[in-house]
C-alpha cells in the first residue's frame, strides 16, 4: 500500500544500511544550499569577482597566487564579511504525478545572515620569491526555516512538513609560493588544511506523533588542497592569468531515527556520506588602457557535478537517490577608476556576473513515469522538493582609498538570493 511507503512517514528502511559511501544527501536544507566561489578582498568583490588576471594584492593567495610576485613590500591584509541569504524552499500546495506537475507546489523564502572574518594573509617577498601565509573562509552558510505539507494528487497521500535548520562552513588555513620566471611570466602555488564542519536537524512531527521522525548531518572533517595558478604579462597594458583550484573531500554522517511517540520506536540508521567541493577552473584578463582606468574579465568553469558524481545517499531508501546537479560557467566582468591627482589616490569599482543555476535536481526521465515504480516514486517526491531555479546575475559596487602604507576597500554585492558586503585593507611594511 503506497501511503505506507509515503517518504517521510513510516519509510524509514532503518536495516541493512549500505556500506557505499555516497556524496551529499537528499535532506531537504541540501536543496537551497549556497556556494560562492567569489575571491577574496573588497577590492575583488567591487570588480564583480573578476581577479585571476590582475591578482595584484595579498588575496591572490586563491585567486591567483602566481600574482603574489607583483608585490615587493611586506604587506598584511584582512576582510570581513556580512552575507545575506534567501533560501527557496517548497511550501504546501499540491503536486499531481499522473503526469508531473508541481505547479501548485508553493514556495517560499528563509532570511539568514552571516557576519564573519572572511580572510587575512600575511606577504614577504623575497627577490625572485614571494611567500605568503593565509586564512580563508571559503564557505559558510546558515538556514532555517518551517515547511508546510504537500498533498499528492489532491490527498490523502501527503510530502509531511518539517522544521530544519543547517549550519555550514569550510575555513582554509595555508602557504603560499611564487615564484617569477622571467620579467613577464610567473608561476604560484598554495597549499592549505581545508577545516570541513556540517550540522543539520531536520524534525518531522507536525502532522502525527505516530510517524514522527528526525534526520541530522553531523560531523567534522579535514583535507589538503591546492591552488596552481601562473600569470602573464603581456605588456604593461595586458595581463592573462589563469588558475586552478581544488574543493577537497570530506566525510561526515547522516542519521534517520524514530522519535518518542513513534509507532517504531526505538528505531534508526547512520550512514557516513562525502561531500565533495566543487573544484574551479578559472581563466582570467586584465587591460589598463590608461593610469585612470582598470578593464578584468574572468571565466570560471565550477565543477558542481562533484557534489553527486559518486551518488546520493537517500536516508529513506535502500536506492541512492537521483539527484544531480550540473558543471556550470560563471562570467564576470569589473572596471575600475582611479582618481590619481588626488592627494590620497581614490577609486570606484563596478563589475557583474552570472551564477549559473546549481541547485541539485531529479532528471526528467524519472518524472514522465511517477507511478511505474516505487523508486519513481520517490524520485517524484525528491522532484517537488528540490525543485530547479535560475541563472542569478549579480551586480557590485565598490570603493578603494590609498594612503602611503595602508589602502581600505568597501565593496557590496547583490542579486535575488545573497547580498554580500564587504570591508578589508591592507597594511604594508
Amino acid at each position: 500500500m503506497r501511503p505506507k511507503l509515503l517518504r517521510h512517514a513510516l519509510c524509514l528502511i532503518l536495516s541493512g544500511a549500505s556500506a557505499s559511501a555516497f556524496a551529499v544527501t537528499n535532506l531537504e536544507p541540501n536543496a537551497g544550499l549556497q556556494f560562492n566561489f567569489s575571491n577574496p578582498g573588497a577590492r575583488s568583490l567591487g570588480l564583480g569577482g573578476a581577479f585571476t588576471g590582475l591578482a595584484d594584492d595579498a588575496t591572490a593567495t586563491y585567486a591567483n597566487p602566481a600574482g603574489l610576485t607583483i608585490l615587493r613590500t611586506q604587506e598584511f591584509a584582512f576582510e570581513g564579511r556580512y552575507t545575506n541569504f534567501e533560501t527557496p524552499f517548497s511550501n504546501g500546495g499540491n503536486v499531481n504525478f499522473s503526469p508531473f506537475d508541481a505547479s501548485a507546489v508553493g514556495e517560499s523564502d528563509s532570511s539568514d545572515s552571516l557576519v564573519r572574518p572572511s580572510f587575512a594573509s600575511w606577504v614577504y617577498p623575497a627577490d625572485k620569491l614571494t611567500f605568503a601565509a593565509f586564512y580563508h573562509r571559503v564557505a559558510n552558510f546558515e538556514s532555517e526555516y518551517t515547511a508546510s505539507p504537500i498533498t499528492i494528487n489532491g490527498g490523502p497521500n501527503v510530502i509531511f512538513g518539517y522544521d530544519t535548520s543547517l549550519d555550514f562552513a569550510i575555513e582554509n588555513v595555508g602557504l603560499s609560493l611564487a615564484y617569477q620566471m622571467t620579467e613577464s611570466f610567473s608561476l604560484g602555488l598554495s597549499a592549505a588544511y581545508s577545516d570541513f564542519e556540517i550540522s543539520s536537524v531536520t524534525t518531522r512531527s507536525q502532522q502525527d506523533p505516530l510517524f514522527a521522525n528526525q534526520q541530522t548531518q553531523f560531523g567534522g572533517d579535514n583535507d589538503v588542497v591546492f591552488t596552481a595558478g601562473l600569470l602573464w604579462r603581456l605588456s604593461p597594458q595586458w595581463n592573462v592569468g589563469l588558475a586552478w583550484r581544488e574543493g577537497g573531500e570530506f566525510s561526515y554522517k547522516a542519521s534517520n531515527a524514530t522519535l518518542p511517540g513513534n509507532a517504531f520506536h526505538p528505531n534508526s540508521r547512520t550512514e557516513r556520506t562525502t561531500f565533495n567541493v566543487p573544484n574551479v577552473i578559472s581563466a582570467g584578463v586584465a587591460f589598463r588602457p590608461s593610469d585612470n582606468w582598470l578593464f578584468t574579465l574572468d571565466v570560471n568553469r565550477v565543477h558542481y557535478s562533484d557534489l553527486t558524481d559518486a551518488g546520493v545517499t537517500d536516508l529513506f531508501s535502500s536506492d541512492e537517490s537521483t539527484l544531480k546537479v550540473e558543471d556550470g560557467t560563471e562570467i564576470r566582468l569589473g572596471v575600475e577608476y582611479a582618481f590619481l591627482d588626488m592627494e590620497r589616490p581614490f577609486f570606484v569599482r563596478g563589475g557583474v556576473w552570472r551564477d549559473p543555476e546549481h541547485r541539485l535536481t531529479i532528471p526528467n526521465s524519472i518524472t514522465q513515469d511517477c507511478n511505474s515504480s516505487d523508486f519513481n516514486f520517490f524520485g517524484c517526491i525528491d522532484a517537488t522538493l528540490f525543485r530547479p531555479g535560475d541563472d542569478e546575475m549579480h551586480y557590485s559596487l565598490g570603493l578603494g582609498w590609498a594612503f602611503d602604507r595602508f589602502q581600505i576597500d568597501a565593496a557590496a554585492d547583490f542579486s535575488d538570493l545573497v547580498d554580500t558586503y564587504s570591508v578589508s585593507g591592507v597594511l604594508r611594511f
